[in-house]
């Protein structure tokens, strides 16, 4: 059978749409997790943490090709990303590792000349993370010392967008069709999944594990917002019959062999753009003034915060769950109102 025709690509991706409310909920999935994984509450919500990264992933394939094509100048491109997100990434990471000098074991002097500061500053701003997770003598003694445990997702992101434009040369260079290289980077992402999930059950050794989930591992959800914007004319004219299968698909999931590698990216990814294009039922929590990626950025230190200062024997679970959500909100708003709009303005009156 013949595939659908796909879109005249660029195009502009309809508005006004429920995208910014499917945001804050996936920044919610993420929240849950993280406050039960860090303050060791029991907060029960339909989507984890797991999926509601791949969402974001699947949303960022299905805004970001076409930002590309659109101008399809690489330097233009990487701009515009940069300037969407370093501001907000930059403050979070400065604004922790100098703020959190306060609850430090070492002395104001011993934690800013530690080399392990410096190190994480470093690290930290250039999206590796990995190479100095911790500062000096912050969260000592807790189960998780990470200052942020969702940073990790940073240079995935990164290395997505900047995948970008190799894909859109590959597919001008071999003139192949675009949903046959999307098709194989799904299927060789799926493959890159499964031999590092074999090898983490094999040898236990938890490496194996975290190399799974990194940048070729992301690329199935990715990709699968790729391929939607691609031919997003079919995606809205067979809109019901994808969404009985995506639903179908996940509440079967228990009887599917390696479902959260092979089926969960292109099940959950045709969800979340189904919900947020179909219908109008959440265009007040639209895109501009959205600050849903700064709730991602900052929610992990804020958690670690109230664990370390053991709020929830105070306020109790839901207090604290209560309490932590208003912190967040409240500064992922100040983040936006002091500091990337002022950008942003300073940016648009210089172009």
């Amino acid at each position: 059978m013949a595939l659908p025709k796909p879109n005249i690509v660029p195009y502009s991706i309809p508005v006004p749409n429920n995208m910014g409310v499917v945001r804050y909920v996936l920044a919610f999935s993420v929240i849950v997790a993280h406050f039960n994984t860090l303050v060791g509450g029991d907060v029960w919500f339909p989507i984890t943490s797991y999926a509601g990264v791949g969402g974001f992933f699947a949303l960022s394939g299905f805004l970001i090709y076409g930002s590309f094509l659109k101008q399809n100048h690489t330097m233009g491109y990487v701009r515009r990303r940069a300037v969407r997100l370093l501001p907000a990434y930059w403050t979070t990471v400065l604004l922790f590792a100098f703020g959190l000098v306060t609850v430090s074991s070492l002395s104001v002097i011993e934690y800013f000349v530690s080399p392990q500061f410096w190190k994480y500053l470093v690290a930290n701003l250039t999206f590796l993370n990995f190479i100095e997770p911790t500062l000096p003598g912050v969260f000592c003694g807790m189960p998780i010392g990470a200052v942020n445990v969702s940073l990790w997702t940073m240079k995935v992101e990164w290395m997505l967008y900047l995948s970008v434009p190799i894909v859109v040369w590959l597919i001008r260079k071999i003139c192949c069709r675009p949903v046959v290289m999307f098709c194989c980077i799904y299927l060789s992402s799926a493959a890159y999944r499964l031999v590092f999930d074999w090898l983490f059950c094999h040898t236990g050794d938890e490496i194996y594990y975290i190399l799974g989930r990194q940048f070729v591992g992301q690329m199935m959800y990715f990709y699968v917002g790729v391929m939607v914007y691609y031919y997003y004319d079919a995606f809205m004219r067979y809109k019901w019959p994808m969404l009985l299968v995506a639903l179908a698909l996940l509440l079967c999931q228990d009887w599917i062999p390696y479902f959260s590698i092979l089926v969960h990216p292109l099940a959950f990814g045709v969800v979340v753009i189904w919900a947020s294009m179909v219908g109008r039922w959440g265009t007040f929590g639209g895109l501009r003034d959205n600050v849903s990626y700064n709730i991602y950025l900052v929610h992990a230190p804020v958690l670690q915060l109230l664990a370390f200062f053991c709020v929830s024997e105070r306020i109790g679970m839901w207090g604290t769950f209560l309490f932590g959500v208003l912190i967040i909100t409240i500064l992922s708003i100040a983040i936006n109102i002091l500091v990337e709009k002022p950008i942003h303005r300073w940016l648009h009156s210089r172009s």
